[in-house]
């Protein structure tokens, strides 16, 4: 923005000085009566122009004006630019000027074309009012017609979604293996680990499984696992390398399921290391991520990024039921390649652990559906959350859906943990 400051003694001959030194592009900002002299602003919007320009300064006062008066301010510095204060809080509130325009101008845009587009409008705004990003809003509403009532209209919207989301059926847990969890502190690690524990005890029995936990940073993290060891019957054991979980795979042989626990690890830290990279080519190890519903969508983000280097083949979600909006976490999903497979919607070890139901999720997101998806499922935890344990291995009393049990509540024995195989 080339802003110049003139003075003449009638419009004539200001606006002659204002074609010679800016052209006839240049427009009026103002103009007064200062000591019988017309002083006018003006300004050329061109950058070439402005460039080119020389600096601004006002033309001296000519007879009959006072000295000094209207003239230009200069720095102290030698060979620096006049500054003149009412100029420069005039560029200031012309480039705040311009701004605003643009945001008038991109309103405007949408306003016209919400116009244009009533029904999409309109499921543009309850997908964002429920954290989907405007972009994917728009995209996933886009090319349903106008005409189609808005019931349909939300139908055909909640399938596009449902349909996207990625999912993924590992064979691990069939066929048996060596299966990490990896991801930050709090998501939720030895918690899924146990529910996938207590999963494969129902369909395979307790033979089949070992958990090893690597996790030797957090406090409680190894007693928390032991105690569900302890109940469920399996054998615990806490690892202090890579190498020992090499070792062990060696030794655990055909069909078993091993459930590795790792510590909790910021994506600034991860980042800088690959987890597993020195036994991999030595084991058969699989790798899930798991996240946190409840993580902003900026911080997902980080997290799918850092973890790459652990090259996991899919995602475990926990914690929906905390979400203030799952939209703005399936916005992510919707992003990346990895296949959602379980996901946590409580605490409970079994009845709030699901294989993924990306329709589920989406009515969740769109906050057509309460969380329990039954009234039966309601009750049934009721009445498990009043029922006393037994003395009996977990995997015995246990029955088609969790009695509530809550992993964090469990009390550790005092026998010792399970070491072997």
């Amino acid at each position: 923005m080339n802003v110049r400051r003139y003075r003449a003694k009638d419009m004539s001959d200001a606006m002659r000085q204002v074609r010679e030194h800016q052209g006839a592009d240049a427009v009026i900002l103002s103009s007064r009566r200062v000591d019988g002299m017309l002083e006018i602003v003006a300004a050329l919007d061109n950058e070439d122009a402005a460039k080119g320009s020389a600096s601004i300064r006002a033309t001296p006062a000519r007879s009959g004006g006072r000295p000094g008066s209207g003239a230009s301010r200069f720095s102290g510095g030698r060979g620096q630019s006049p500054v003149d204060s009412d100029l420069e809080a005039m560029r200031r509130e012309l480039s705040d000027l311009r701004h605003l325009l643009v945001q008038q101008n991109g309103a405007s845009e949408s306003a016209q074309w919400a116009a244009r587009h009533p029904l999409a409008a309109e499921l543009v705004a309850g997908l964002t009012e429920c954290g989907f990003h405007e972009k994917l809003a728009r995209s996933v509403a886009g090319g349903i017609p106008e005409e189609t009532n808005i019931e349909t209209a939300w139908s055909r919207v909640r399938a596009r979604l449902s349909s996207a989301l990625t999912t993924e059926q590992p064979d691990i847990l069939e066929r048996g293996g060596m299966l990490a969890l990896v991801g930050p502190t709090g998501v939720g690690k030895t918690t899924t680990i146990s529910r996938l524990a207590m999963r494969q005890i129902r369909r395979m029995g307790r033979d089949a499984i070992s958990l090893v936990t690597l996790d030797r940073q957090r406090l409680g993290a190894y007693k928390q696992l032991q105690a569900f060891g302890q109940m469920a019957g399996v054998p615990v054991m806490l690892l202090e390398s890579e190498r020992e979980l090499a070792d062990l795979a060696v030794r655990s042989g055909e069909g078993r399921l091993v459930l590795v626990d790792t510590a909790g690890q910021s994506a600034r830290d991860v980042a800088e290391q690959r987890l597993f990279a020195q036994i991999r080519s030595e084991i058969d190890l699989e790798t899930w991520l798991v996240l946190a519903a409840t993580h902003q969508g900026r911080i997902l983000r980080q997290v799918l990024q850092a973890f790459q280097g652990s090259a996991p083949s899919a995602l475990v979600l926990t914690k929906v039921d905390e979400a203030e909006q799952l939209g703005e976490t399936l916005s992510v999903l919707l992003e990346q390649r990895l296949g959602l497979t379980f996901y946590s919607d409580g605490q409970g070890l079994g009845e709030h652990f699901h294989a993924v139901d990306t329709l589920y999720l989406t009515r969740l997101a769109l906050r057509e559906t309460p969380l329990l998806r039954t009234g039966s499922m309601r009750a049934s935890a009721e009445r498990a959350a009043t029922r006393p344990l037994g003395s009996a291995p977990i995997a015995d009393r246990l029955g088609p859906l969790d009695q509530g049990m809550i992993l964090e509540s469990v009390v550790p024995f005092r026998k010792s943990a399970h070491v072997g195989l």
